[in-house]
């Protein structure tokens, strides 16, 4: 009987080849489906403007004047229902039928919800072509939720049920300090992380919708973080941070609020710290505000081409420019100067040229080429640089 079933399980795999599950697309067609999406991770301390973060995305639909019926956003909920329910009429009118509260309390809530949301928002995309938005409150919520998830199956007990437990077992602090190690190196991460990663949040991931998760903080000691000179990290899974294309920190000061990245996929700098607050002086949320700063932070040249990104991380050395081109003569080759080549206007021109690298009769073969060549040069737009003190100033405004 075992035997059989270990057969079954070895041709499974074997089985897979058959099937055709997935239907390809071309890169064209999906690049215009998920291009213009983020996923975000905005981080800080508690009432440091995590909810409002993802509040001012609806503000910043509806100055862009986007229709109540090309927008959806589902919210995975697992703290106090006041968070939100407060915040009600800082939700444009128009969009607060097409907001979606999943309140959870456990990792099979949170998996399910999470589920049925992809599905509406699938369902959302497939009827208007736009993508709506996944809000996922509080990742260090659903990393103990795993945990505790592990504990009721594996030992029966609740995540606290459990540490209560250990924690007696090894009371004796004062007796024998080594009784601590009961609690080292507990050999059941890797399924944890199961549950976390793979069955959770990498689907997530993998959705080709926008994205926002908030995090507390939580303290942050490696020298090799990018989030060691702030002194904290996003709490959670530690490498959440590799799934999300942003990461924001929100802090405040008495009454003032702030915004910093510390991860933006696709640039080459940061920009700096940012006020958000909502005052006479300020009407735009902080997602007005990252979207103006990413405008900017483009224009001044920082932003890196979707083909640049994918050679970058591919470890690929970009080929130098030619500045000449060959023409073959009798002798053999010789190279002109693409200056030179261009800069003829007139078919004279052009056969001097040939002339002088020793190749008078290829002026019927290439000079169609040539020509063409030059109007596609001086087609190409020619990018003023701005004077370096203007330069400077625009990025001083931004702190970049």
């Amino acid at each position: 009987m075992v035997t059989t079933k270990k057969e079954q399980l070895l041709e499974q795999p074997k089985d897979l080849w058959t099937q055709r599950l997935v239907v390809p697309i071309s890169i064209k067609d999906y690049a215009k489906e998920v291009a213009n999406t983020e996923k975000i991770i905005a981080f800080g301390e508690s009432n440091s403007g995590k909810t409002t973060y993802y509040i001012s995305v609806l503000e910043y639909l509806s100055k862009k004047k986007v229709k109540k019926e090309d927008f959806l956003m589902c919210i995975i909920y697992p703290d106090r229902p006041t968070g939100i329910t407060k915040m009600i009429n800082a939700i444009p009118a128009e969009y607060r039928e097409r907001v979606l509260i999943f309140p959870i309390n456990s990792y099979e809530e949170l998996v399910s919800s999470t589920a049925v949301a992809g599905e509406k928002l699938k369902e959302h995309f497939e009827q208007t072509r736009k993508n709506g938005w996944l809000v996922v409150e509080l990742l260090e919520d659903s990393w103990k939720s795993v945990q505790d998830y592990y504990c009721r199956l594996a030992y029966g007990e609740t995540l606290g049920e459990y540490f209560a437990k250990k924690r007696a077992e090894v009371k004796a602090m004062k007796d024998d300090s080594s009784a601590f190690r009961a609690l080292e190196g507990w050999g059941d991460w890797p399924v944890i992380k199961y549950f976390h990663n793979y069955n959770w949040i990498d689907k997530i991931k993998r959705m080709p919708y926008n994205v926002i998760f908030t995090s507390e903080i939580k303290e942050e000691g490696n020298k090799d973080s990018i989030f060691f000179d702030l002194g904290y990290r996003p709490s959670g899974e530690k490498d959440n941070i590799h799934r999300v294309d942003t990461v924001v920190y929100l802090s405040h000061k008495e009454n003032r609020y702030f915004m910093k990245p510390y991860k933006l996929t696709g640039f080459r700098k940061l920009y700096g710290q940012i006020e958000i607050t909502l005052n006479e002086k300020n009407d735009k949320g902080a997602y007005e505000l990252h979207k103006e700063a990413l405008d900017k932070m483009t224009k001044l040249g920082y932003r890196i081409s979707p083909m640049d990104e994918l050679e970058e991380q591919s470890g690929i050395v970009k080929p130098k420019e030619e500045k000449t081109v060959t023409v073959i003569n009798k002798e053999g080759e010789t190279k002109i100067s693409k200056e030179e080549v261009l800069k003829p206007n007139t078919t004279d021109e052009i056969e001097q040229i040939l002339k002088k690298a020793g190749a008078p009769d290829m002026i019927k073969d290439i000079q169609e080429n040539l020509e063409t060549l030059a109007k596609t040069e001086t087609k190409k737009e020619v990018k003023k640089e701005k004077p370096k003190e203007v330069k400077k100033a625009e990025e001083d405004e931004w702190n970049i």
